[in-house]
This record gives structure tokens, C-alpha cells and sequence, in this order.
């Protein structure tokens, strides 16, 4: 749109100023029908630029020789602005435009001719006639390449827009893979913290009905449930099978807090050099709290080994009643701002929100910090088993 409107709002302009110059300028004033000529040519040339700027550049420059013709000693003023937005627009326009500002100086070289011819062949008029040539000559082709300038400035500011779109949606795509890679792995973690749990049951279950008479009512009752529970199981195991990219190792230690010494002495013996404090006692908490607990301190501990290299680094585990409270304190702050978009500080967040807990990480005077907070006593379950994920 602003291609056709540009150069009608630009002709309207020019007009304007044409006739106010022919109007107060007592040369033009007394004799109009020249400079109104001219004048037709500058806004006609100006118009045309809209849909063919190489022939509006050669219409507008028209000007000149139709005034020295009409016997002016020069251009008009609008025919001058006409010289100078002409080839910038058709600089602007189009990359190969080079024929505007030659079509319009060879123009100008036509009406410095005529007006050289009208004067004589004086050395005054030959130098005259240089001048004026030098002089269009700068300001034609000068017009047109500010107008490659400013079109080389738009051409990569509209590239810089739409890369800044296509990364931004790269990394919107690639945070919603991660939160949902994260929530698969919850998923995994928790469905076998569920199903241990159920197994638990089940074997309880199965003891208390081997003391009830065979037969009895509450005997029957407790194998339905019994029942009830291993098939459960079986569910569970099939649905955490299906969700497994890998089979995992039967032999593998479950993650734990009550674990915490053995991860960090890995992540020590890596090169790292760690110091753990806990208070309060670790074991004996919820299945799926202390999974998560422990994979937001695994993925903490990477995070520094991966950043912050050999930097003194430090644990705080802390149980309260109502919650646990982990807490990862290094020397060094990491390669990347907080607010980059680490994948790992996303999973780290999943794990946390599933049981409405706070995560806070940022770096500090001297370091960076990682606190985890886990609520505990909430009998809700996790979204993410609940299918309100």
C-alpha cells in the first residue's frame, strides 16, 4: 500500500509547493504557463513513480529542459525537490535502479545544453553548463544512493524480525519438548512410586488374611482386595513399560534423599568438590516427593559440575515437618544467565510445581544458588497423575 500512497502523498506535496512558488515569485507570477508546465511534469513524474519509478525519475527530470525551453533560467524549486525524491524512491524501490538517476541526469545534461545554447558558446556558459551537470549530476545520484541505503536498512531489519520470530518459536517449541519430556520422566517416577507402594499393600493385605479362618467373610473380603491390588499393579507396570523409552535395570537404586551421600560422592569423584550438611531425618518420606527431591538435586549438581567446573560447591538438605527443603550453593555463577532458557532449570521447575513447591535460582555475590522446597503433609495428588497436567 505505502508503495502507491508514498509517491501520490509525495506528488500532492510537490504541487502544492509548485503553485505556491508561481504564485509568489513575481517572474513566475507574470508568465505561469512555463513553470506550470513544469510543474504538470514534476507532479506527473511523481505519480508515476508509484508503479514505474524509472520513468517517474525521467518525468520529473523532464522539467528541466521544458522550462529552459519555455525560456527560464533554471529548474524550478519543485522541480529541484522533484530531482532529489525521484531517484531516492527508485533507489528505495528497486535494488537494480540504476537507470533513474542516469535517466534524470541526462536530463538535466539536456537542459543545461539548451541553456548554454541560448546563452552562446562564451567560456562563462561552458563553465555554467559544467557546474550545473556537476551539480545535478551529485544530487541525482546521491538521491538514489541514500534510497539503496535505506532500502539495504529495511531489507534487514524485516530479516532481523522474522529471525527473531523463527527463534522464538524454536525456543518456545523446544521448551514445550523439554517440559514434556520432563513430565514423561515424572510420570515414570511416579507411576513406580505408586506401584511400590500398592505392591506393599498387597503383601500387607495377603499377611493379615493368612490369620482370618479360610472362608470367612472378612477373609474373602481382604482377597477381593487383595486381588483388586495386584491387578492394579500389573496395570501400573504396563502403563510405566509403555512409558520407558528404555527398559531400566531391575537392580538399579531407586532414587532417595536417604541416597543423597552416594550423589554427591559421584559428583565428587568427577572432579567436583562438595560438602553435604542434612538436618532432620531423610528416610520415610513420600514415595513421590522423595524422587523428585532427588532428581531436582541430581540435575542441580550437574548443572554446576557442567558450569561452574571445579568450584566449591555445597549441600543442604533440611526436614521439617512440613516440608524439605534442598538447597545447592556454588563459588562460581554458571556459564548462562538464569533466565536463558536451560533446559535443565525447566525440568528442575516441572518437578517442583507438581507438588505445588517453590523453586528459586539466581546467582549471587560471589556464586550461584539453588533452593528447592517440597511441601509435605499434602495429601493431594500430582497433576501430572491425575491427568490435569
Amino acid at each position: 500500500m505505502h508503495r502507491t500512497l508514498v509517491p501520490l502523498a509525495t506528488a500532492g506535496l510537490l504541487a502544492v509547493i509548485g503553485v505556491a512558488e508561481i504564485l509568489l515569485d513575481s517572474a513566475f507570477s507574470a508568465a505561469p504557463a512555463v513553470p506550470a508546465l513544469a510543474l504538470a511534469a514534476v507532479v506527473a513524474g511523481a505519480a508515476l513513480a508509484g508503479r514505474f519509478p524509472i520513468t517517474g525519475a525521467a518525468v520529473v527530470a523532464l522539467a528541466f529542459p521544458i522550462a529552459v525551453a519555455g525560456g527560464l533560467n533554471g529548474p524550478t524549486g519543485a522541480a529541484v525537490f522533484g530531482f532529489f525524491l525521484a531517484p531516492g524512491w527508485a533507489g528505495y524501490r528497486r535494488a537494480a535502479s540504476w537507470p533513474a538517476p542516469l535517466a534524470a541526469q541526462l536530463m538535466a545534461s539536456l537542459g543545461t545544453w539548451l541553456a548554454a545554447r541560448a546563452a552562446g558558446s562564451t567560456v562563462t556558459g561552458v563553465a555554467a553548463m559544467a557546474w550545473e551537470n556537476l551539480f545535478f549530476g551529485l544530487l541525482c545520484w546521491g538521491a538514489w544512493g541514500v534510497g539503496l541505503l535505506a532500502r539495504r536498512l529495511r531489507d534487514r531489519a524485516e530479516l532481523l524480525a522474522r529471525l527473531t520470530t523463527a527463534l522464538d518459536a524454536e525456543r518456545d517449541a523446544r521448551e514445550h519438548a523439554v517440559v514434556a519430556e520432563e513430565r514423561q520422566r515424572i510420570a515414570r517416577d511416579m507411576h513406580d512410586a505408586v506401584a511400590h507402594s500398592i505392591s506393599v499393600m498387597v503383601l500387607q493385605l495377603g499377611a493379615v488374611r493368612a490369620t482370618l479362618p479360610p472362608g470367612t467373610p472378612q477373609a474373602e473380603m481382604l482377597e477381593g482386595v487383595e486381588r483388586l491390588g495386584r491387578e492394579s499393579v500389573r496395570e501400573l507396570h504396563t502403563l510405566v513399560g509403555i512409558l520407558r523409552d528404555t527398559p531400566a535395570a531391575t537392580t538399579a537404586p531407586q532414587p532417595s534423599l536417604a541416597r543423597a551421600e552416594d550423589l554427591v560422592a559421584e559428583v565428587r569423584a568427577a572432579g567436583l568438590p562438595v560438602e553435604l550438611t542434612v538436618d532432620g531425618d531423610l528416610t520415610g518420606l513420600p514415595r513421590a516427593q522423595d524422587i523428585s527431591a532427588y532428581r531436582v538435586l541430581q540435575e542441580a549438581l550437574t548443572n554446576v559440575l557442567r558450569h561452574a567446573g571445579t568450584a566449591a560447591t555445597s549441600v543442604h538438605l533440611q526436614r521439617t515437618p512440613d516440608s524439605v527443603t534442598l538447597t545447592v550453593d556454588n563459588a562460581a555463577g554458571p556459564a548462562t544467565p538464569v533466565d536463558s532458557g536451560g533446559h535443565g532449570l525447566i525440568g528442575m521447575r516441572e518437578r517442583v510445581a507438581v507438588f505445588s513447591g517453590t523453586l528459586a535460582a539466581g546467582a549471587r555475590p560471589g556464586g550461584y544458588t539453588v533452593r528447592a522446597v517440597f511441601p509435605l503433609g499434602t495429601a493431594t495428588a500430582p497433576a501430572i497423575l491425575t491427568g490435569r497436567a
